[in-house]
């Protein structure tokens, strides 16, 4: 759980720094949506081996970040939705709405990874 609250704390600051600066020239969703894919990507990196102990195998590689891809989109939208509420309905800053998004999608995160991604496998108990 330490690994994975490191690894989600080095992506949420690439996510912020990203969506910070795309902001400056892009509308809030497209910055938004931006810093997500990317901090992503360096999430799936950094957490496939060092949290979630699994090696870095050709095969499997792919089938893998496509489903944490999948897992993530639902994350984005769930991250757009907060951050558009707090930031466009609300008048909060960015930063509390990224933090808020940020937390709540890490736990959706983690919890769909460990059920659908990174399950451990079912045991076959000889009868």
């Amino acid at each position: 759980m330490t690994r994975y609250a490191l690894v989600g704390g080095a992506s949420f600051s690439i996510d912020f720094i990203v969506t910070w600066a795309a902001f400056q020239f892009l509308p809030l969703l497209a910055a938004n949506t931006l810093g997500f894919v990317i901090a992503n990507a360096a999430n799936f990196v950094l957490g496939h081996q060092w949290v979630f102990g699994r090696q870095w195998q050709r095969g499997q590689l792919i089938t893998m970040y496509v489903s944490v891809l999948g897992i993530s989109v639902v994350g984005l939208i769930l991250s757009n939705f907060i951050v558009w509420v707090l930031v466009i309905q609300m008048g909060s800053a960015l930063l509390i709405a990224k933090i808020a998004a940020t937390a709540i999608v890490m736990g959706w995160n983690l919890l769909a990874r460990l059920t659908w991604v990174y399950k451990k496998p079912e045991r076959q108990d000889a009868a």
